[in-house]
């Protein structure tokens, strides 16, 4: 049975991610007037930019349920007060066993600036491809105010040794970057995606500004566009560290097709070769350093 339901845009692409993660696939031929189409079982799910959403198949009324969850939880959610400058932090190359560790700050000062970072695309940097990112970063470089740090694998390493924990290292970074940025900008607002319970302890004491932490924090502009410049930045890096290496590309992710890669790679070229390219603390990683060497 068919049904619809009125949903932001916010709304529209919260569902649009949990319908791809349930395994739901995009589909190419897309009606005017549509945001997207996506199959899901035996059903179509079509958003329209009048804030529509069409559920159409066999299971339309279980996908429709799974809407309704996310405009409940829309209704439920205090949504805390911003005030401008609002500064937005992310990171990339996090779950990537080649290539750098990335964090990334963007800041809007107004409503403008706020409107023409969404405006330019800026949007959770997991929906878009690899060309896209590195377009909305160049239309995002040129709006508000913008800073990024990269670790590059041996820099990464080293930090790592050190405290041996990825989100204390992310902290350090974060409170680096997020701390010269609000002074700089005169921030009011600093708003950070969730990446683990330590995120919470990045500040201790009184600060200038409201302190903000949220799982899917892609919806506000700020933490959005903060994730398109990290990915940029990433895949920037990854390339550096390809060439650098005497390497044509290396692959981003860490599927079993990238650690065979990496196996391959570690007997090519040794084990201080392979400190240079890849993240040491990953599992696969360090198991086979200890093996081999």
């Amino acid at each position: 049975m068919n049904s619809i339901k009125i949903m932001t845009r916010k709304e529209q692409e919260h569902l649009r991610a949990a319908l791809r993660a349930r395994g739901g696939t995009d589909v190419e031929d897309v009606p005017p007037g549509a945001i997207f189409v996506l199959r899901d079982g035996e059903s179509v799910v079509t958003a329209y930019k009048s804030g529509k959403v069409l559920f159409q198949g066999k299971n339309a009324a279980e996908v429709a349920g799974l809407a309704e969850k996310i405009l409940e939880h829309a209704v439920e959610k205090k949504e805390p007060i911003m005030r401008f400058p609002i500064v937005g932090g992310d990171e990339s190359g996090k779950g990537d066993l080649f290539g750098p560790l990335v964090i990334a700050a963007f800041v809007t000062h107004d409503d403008v600036e706020r409107h023409r970072a969404v405006e330019a695309g800026a949007r959770d940097c997991k929906l878009m491809s690899d060309k896209d990112v590195q377009i909305v970063a160049e239309r995002l470089r040129g709006i508000g105010t913008s800073a990024v740090r990269v670790l590059m694998p041996m820099d990464y390493n080293a930090r790592y040794a050190r405290v041996r924990n990825v989100n204390i290292l992310l902290n350090e970074s974060y409170r680096e970057l997020l701390h010269d940025v609000a002074v700089s900008s005169g921030a009011q607002t600093v708003i950070l995606d969730k990446y683990g319970g330590r995120a919470l302890e990045l500040w201790q004491g009184t600060q200038q500004f409201q302190f903000v932490v949220e799982s899917h924090a892609e919806r506000y502009p700020e933490v959005a566009a903060a994730s398109v410049l990290a990915r940029a930045a990433f895949l920037d890096g990854l390339d550096e560290t390809a060439r650098e290496h005497g390497l044509s590309h290396l692959p981003k992710g860490a599927s079993i097709e990238v650690q065979v890669l990496m196996r391959q790679l570690a007997l090519q070229k040794g084990k201080d070769w392979l400190r240079g390219v890849a993240k040491v603390n990953f599992a696969p990683v360090r198991e086979y350093l200890d093996g081999l060497f």
